[in-house]
């Protein structure tokens, strides 16, 4: 009769620090999989958890906050969000409303000022707004 060395009871996702099967001494995760010092007994059935952070792009997406850059008074505390999302074949950015909090939908330039890297919003109840690059390299909303 043949034993087997590993129990049948083994996991794909066993704990690194488990007790050795073969001779119940504390295992160790090196490279891998988990590998005992004492008898050197390696569990390749072991698959190491996959991080749940972002793996892309889109997923790593966060929320800029854009400060007013305009002329009034009124409006210098006001602020705007905007945060990367995926588009029909490439990412564009969802901007928040100022006024309603809706989402807003970029909207064409009239062809005018073509040197100013502006890019324009509206929301669905008519509210416009332009992002516009400053000086110091962050946006700026008007």
């Amino acid at each position: 009769m043949v034993t087997s060395t590993v129990p049948a009871t083994t996991t794909k996702t066993r704990a690194p620090h488990q007790a050795c099967p073969r001779c119940a001494a504390s295992m160790i995760l090196i490279y891998d999989e988990p590998e005992c010092l004492q008898c050197g007994y390696a569990d390749y059935t072991y698959t190491p958890p996959t991080p749940i952070g972002p793996k892309s792009l889109m997923s790593s997406a966060r929320r800029d906050v854009v400060r007013y850059s305009g002329d009034s008074r009124n409006l210098s505390d006001t602020l705007v969000y905007r945060q990367l999302q995926k588009g029909r074949n490439k990412a564009v950015y969802d901007v928040t409303c100022p006024f309603c909090e809706s989402n807003m939908e970029q909207s064409s330039l009239s062809g005018k000022r073509r040197e100013i890297r502006e890019v324009r919003y509206r929301c669905p109840q008519g509210h416009r707004i332009s992002l516009v690059p400053k000086r110091d390299g962050n946006m700026g909303w008007k």
